[in-house]
C-alpha cells in the first residue's frame, strides 16, 4: 500500500522534532553574538549611572569648598574650581562651572512674590552669566525660600558623557544639535545645579564685586 505524502511529511516532521543530535559549533556561532550584545549592553547601563552619579558627586564637592571660602575668589580661583570637577568626573574639556550669588530683598516668605538680587555670576569657557533679570526668573524657580537678606549660592555644572557601546538598534541620530535616540544609552550632558549657603561669613565674595576687596 502507497504511502501519502502528508503520511511521509508528518513523519518527518516528527523526527525531525524528537531529535537531539546538536553541533555545539553551531549553536555557539547562534548565540555569541546575543551573548556578547547583552554583556555589552548591561555593562553600558551600568556605566551610564556611575557618569551620572560622578557628575552629581563632582557638584557637590565644589559647592562644598566654595561655601566654606571665607577669602574673595577670582577667575583664577573659578578656574581651579572647574579643574576640580573635570578631575573628580574624568570629564576632559567638556566641563564648565557656573558659580552665582544671589540674595532676598523682598517677600521672601512668598516663592511667587519674593524679589531675588544676583551679587555676582562668573562662568568658565565662555558660558553666560546671570543678572538681576534673571533672579526673577530661572533663578527664581530653582533657589528655595531664603530669610530676607540671607545669600545663597547657586552651582551649576555640565560634563559631557559618551556611552562606550550603544547598541546598532539603539544607535541616536543627530538632529537639530541634538541626540534623538532610546533613554539614556545615547551621547548625554549631565547638568546639575546644587544650592549651598556660605558656612563661616555672610556671603561668598567676588573680587571687587559687592564691596568685596
Amino acid at each position: 500500500m502507497p504511502v501519502s505524502p502528508i503520511h511521509t511529511l508528518r513523519r518527518a516532521v516528527t523526527r525531525f522534532v524528537r531529535d537531539e543530535d546538536a553541533s555545539l559549533s553551531v549553536e555557539m556561532i547562534l548565540i555569541l553574538p546575543l551573548l556578547i550584545w547583552g554583556f555589552l549592553t548591561v555593562y553600558t547601563i551600568f556605566d551610564v549611572f556611575r557618569a551620572r552619579n560622578l557628575a552629581l558627586k563632582g557638584n557637590y564637592a565644589v559647592s562644598d569648598l566654595l561655601s566654606r571660602e571665607t577669602a574673595s575668589i577670582d577667575t583664577a580661583y573659578l578656574n581651579g574650581v572647574k579643574e576640580v570637577f573635570t578631575y573628580l568626573t574624568q570629564g576632559g574639556d567638556t566641563t564648565w562651572v557656573r558659580v552665582t550669588q544671589v540674595y532676598c530683598t523682598a517677600e521672601c516668605g512668598d516663592n511667587a512674590l519674593r524679589e531675588l538680587k544676583v551679587d555676582w555670576s562668573r562662568a568658565t569657557d565662555g558660558q553666560d552669566t546671570y543678572d538681576n533679570t534673571d533672579g526673577a526668573g530661572v533663578l527664581n524657580e530653582t533657589v528655595p525660600l531664603l530669610a530676607y537678606g540671607e545669600r545663597a549660592i547657586v552651582v551649576e555644572t555640565s560634563v559631557d558623557y559618551t556611552p562606550p557601546f550603544i547598541p546598532p538598534m539603539l544607535k541616536t541620530v543627530a538632529r537639530d544639535g541634538y541626540d534623538h535616540g532610546w533613554g539614556f544609552m545615547k551621547r548625554n550632558t549631565f547638568i546639575d545645579t546644587v544650592i549651598t549657603e556660605p558656612r563661616f561669613g555672610p556671603q561668598l565674595c567676588w573680587t571687587g564685586v559687592n564691596g568685596c576687596d
